[in-house]
């Protein structure tokens, strides 16, 4: 498996992943009502693979050219995420356990694991390479909200060594209220990014 910065070329497999997972999830205990066209965005994940925010997994070795090593394009997508500032009015409010300053804060966004690659650790090697992407970028504090109907996300995040806060009612910036947790991860730990990636 293999996890990088996804680039443009990779924008047409990651709205196929996207597609896939919501409609895997539509109607089941865990959906977290994503709309492709809405959240996701066709435009924000540009957006986002511009500004080097979108993440990928893929499935397979890396291939070596010249002197560094780059996926094979033609490996399959097995997961995806954002990783960049933005934060919800309702974070602005929350009580964190870490007191940190806006430009020092990184929020993981739309973490999705293809069908196929459950099971892999995808979703734990994504969450890790966030954390490193985040601390590289000089945030101290990697946050996030998850829909309290999403037991397994629930749990990997927690896994991971984020603090959990609790559920609430959380109002998102799209217009609507629902039950979600509140997570942290304190970027500063000692050895926590190497845990994330073998601890199960």
């Amino acid at each position: 498996m293999v996890v990088t910065v996804a680039a443009e070329r990779d924008l047409p497999a990651v709205e196929r992943l996207y597609r896939a997972v919501i409609e895997e999830m539509h109607g089941a205990p865990h959906d977290v009502w994503w709309e492709f066209g809405v959240h996701p965005t066709r435009e924000g994940l540009r957006a986002s693979a511009s500004r080097g925010e979108l993440i990928v997994a893929r499935d397979g070795a890396p291939a070596t050219v010249g002197d560094g090593e780059v996926p094979p394009q033609e490996a399959s997508l097995l997961g995806a995420c954002v990783v960049d500032g933005a934060q919800d009015a309702g974070y602005r409010t929350a009580a964190w356990p870490l007191s940190v300053p806006d430009h020092e804060v990184a929020v993981l966004h739309l973490l999705a694991v293809a069908p196929e690659g459950r099971g892999r650790g995808v979703a734990r090697r994504l969450v890790a390479a966030a954390a490193r992407a985040a601390r590289a970028r000089g945030a101290r504090v990697l946050r996030l909200d998850v829909f309290d109907n999403n037991a397994p996300a629930i749990a990997l995040y927690r896994s991971c060594g984020f603090t959990d806060l609790g559920a609430r009612a959380f109002a998102y910036d799209e217009g609507f209220t629902h039950g979600a947790h509140l997570m942290e991860l304190d970027l500063g730990l000692p050895g926590a990014l190497d845990r994330m990636e073998t601890t199960r």
